[in-house]
């Protein structure tokens, strides 16, 4: 392969900060980033023929002598590839584009221009995976294929790529003010994306504020600016309550029409003891999968997926669809290496911790709801601390000092990303919300729901939620990456048998609890809802 041009090439799998390092006699790359998602590169990657057979001869064409350098990153492969890839160029990074797999074209300027920095050039192509699939075909064919459309689109965009490095005698061009492809054809097709970041928000008790945490998290990630309403989803899997929330008004408000505010585990009156006798006839794996498979549907196509909890992280365990199991079953999907496509495996959602007021009993509560996640291998990233004073020996700043304080010397994995002071508007927003009838009434619902996010916004560090989430996502899958291998990492998952988590059919949706025979007479009979309600209620149960 190559034998016929004019200048020679070398392939290598390499880390990402070593893609970014100058390499004598070769001033090209072509760098190919992909993610451990990326299911149908994975083996291709290894032979890197697909991207070679396209990339030659029109290389050639356009400039004879060159001197090209093939190199593969995988972008998980561990926390520094994840930082060197996302950082900008002017930081020393890649700024790879949020859809993998990608193609980059990278230029070092001449050794005696010190002032010139690397250009990087995405190569803007659609259905890339298919176009490495046809040229690797072709690579190992024994007679000439005729070339497909994918591969004459991966040709066009690679000679697009390489006129806005170099001018037509070859020399580097300085980098040009970027333009917005957001009205192209190739950006309205793209379909492949990275899949969703996925964040469990949970409390240390009921009615700490995790549903206003969640619209928090949404109004500040759309007022970045790095994300349009189309990009973040907001669902509540398992529910206790199923009055109107000031979250739901407020997604109709800001046009994030992906909200899911009563998702497919209700607690409803006399829910719990039908169950156990059987007469839902739905085990806990049934009512896992139905939150798994709600997720995922609302995940796909999107940037941030904000799913919310109910009550503390133990409400649910009676049925086996406490907080932890459903952070467990509903993560996203991965192919675990060196096996077959159909071998995948979820990442626990990590967990963001909505906490209370305070510092000692803020701290012990934190640790106590915490370790109910680690124990069952759901990462927890840190915390927010809600509704905090604003004045007095426990004002916000003299516990942020203490917090603080405590994560640095005795929690450097997790943080505290933020501290919300008491909002008086917002003390009885649930109450409020759940007997609006006049359009008066939801317009203050929605002020004092955009008053939220303002303070929100200050307040919170949503970047670094969202980065912290990334890279736990990334680091689990790393760690059953070196399991698979048989190596050890230490600090990662703990084995299933340890904490007592049986594996459980339909893509590996994992709980400590098993399943429940039904104990009705006829196979298949079940009670309505409504006639397990009615019994409960004349038997004077108060809820589920």
């Amino acid at each position: 392969m190559g034998g016929g041009y004019a200048y020679r090439y070398r392939q290598e799998q390499v880390s990402a900060s070593e893609a970014v390092k100058p390499v004598r006699g070769y001033p090209v790359k072509i760098i190919f980033l992909y993610g451990s998602w990326n299911r149908r590169c994975c083996s291709i990657v290894q032979e890197a023929e697909g991207l070679h057979y396209a990339a030659v001869p029109v290389i050639e064409k356009l400039h004879r002598g060159t001197e090209l350098l093939y190199l593969t990153v995988k972008v998980d492969d561990d926390d520094e590839c994840i930082d060197v890839c996302t950082r900008s160029l002017q930081d020393g990074g890649l700024e790879a584009p949020p859809e993998l797999p990608c193609v980059l074209l990278v230029a070092h300027p001449p050794t005696n221009d010190n002032n010139a920095k690397m250009r990087v050039e995405h190569v803007e192509c659609r259905d890339l995976e298919q176009a490495l699939v046809d040229n690797f075909e072709a690579a190992g064919a024994e007679h000439e294929l005729p070339s497909s459309k994918a591969t004459e689109n991966l040709a066009s965009s690679l000679k697009e790529a390489w006129s806005r490095l170099f001018d037509a005698k070859g020399n580097l061009l300085p980098p040009q003010p970027k333009q917005s492809i957001k009205n192209t054809t190739t950006a309205k097709r793209r379909v492949k994306t990275e899949p969703a970041i996925r964040i469990f928000v949970a409390g240390d008790k009921s009615q700490v504020g995790k549903s206003s945490i969640c619209m928090g998290l949404l109004g500040a990630l759309l007022k970045t600016g790095k994300y349009t309403p189309s990009d973040l989803a907001y669902i509540k899997p398992a529910t206790q309550c199923e009055a109107i929330q000031l979250v739901e008004e407020f997604c109709k408000h800001k046009g994030i029409t992906s909200c899911v505010p009563i998702g497919p585990i209700v607690y409803y009156k006399g829910f719990t003891r039908s169950f156990l006798k059987g007469e839902t006839c739905e085990t806990s794996e049934d009512l896992l999968q139905k939150a798994s498979e709600a997720v995922d549907t609302l995940a796909m196509g999107k940037k941030v997926v904000i799913i919310d909890g109910v009550g503390y992280p133990a409400v649910g365990s009676i049925t086996g669809t406490d907080n932890a199991s459903v952070a467990r079953a509903c993560g996203r999907l991965f192919s675990v290496p060196g096996s077959t496509a159909a071998t995948t495996e979820r990442v626990p959602v990590p967990v963001l911790l909505i906490g209370k007021s305070g510092v000692g009993d803020a701290i012990d509560s934190f640790n106590i709801n915490a370790t109910y996640f680690s124990h069952r291998n759901v990462p927890v990233l840190g915390a927010i601390f809600n509704k905090m004073n604003l004045e007095g020996f426990y004002s916000l700043e003299n516990c942020k000092e203490a917090i603080d304080m405590y994560f640095d010397k005795f929690q450097p994995d997790k943080r505290a990303f933020g501290y919300i002071p008491q909002i008086p508007a917002l003390t009885n927003a649930r109450e409020n919300v759940a007997s609006i009838s006049q359009e008066d009434q939801l317009k203050d619902a929605v002020k004092s729901a955009d008053l939220f996010v303002e303070k929100f916004a200050e307040h919170v560090s949503v970047d670094a939620i969202v980065d912290a989430a990334r890279k736990a996502t990334l680091r689990y899958i790393q760690s059953t990456t070196s399991t698979q291998n048989g190596e050890t990492v230490s600090g990662t998952k703990r084995p299933a048998e340890e904490i007592g988590v049986t594996t459980l059919a339909n893509n590996n949706v994992q709980s400590k609890h098993p399943r429940i025979a039904l104990k009705s007479a006829a196979p298949g009979f079940a009670l309505s809802r409504e006639q397990i309600e009615a019994m409960a209620s004349a038997s004077g149960a108060a809820g589920g």
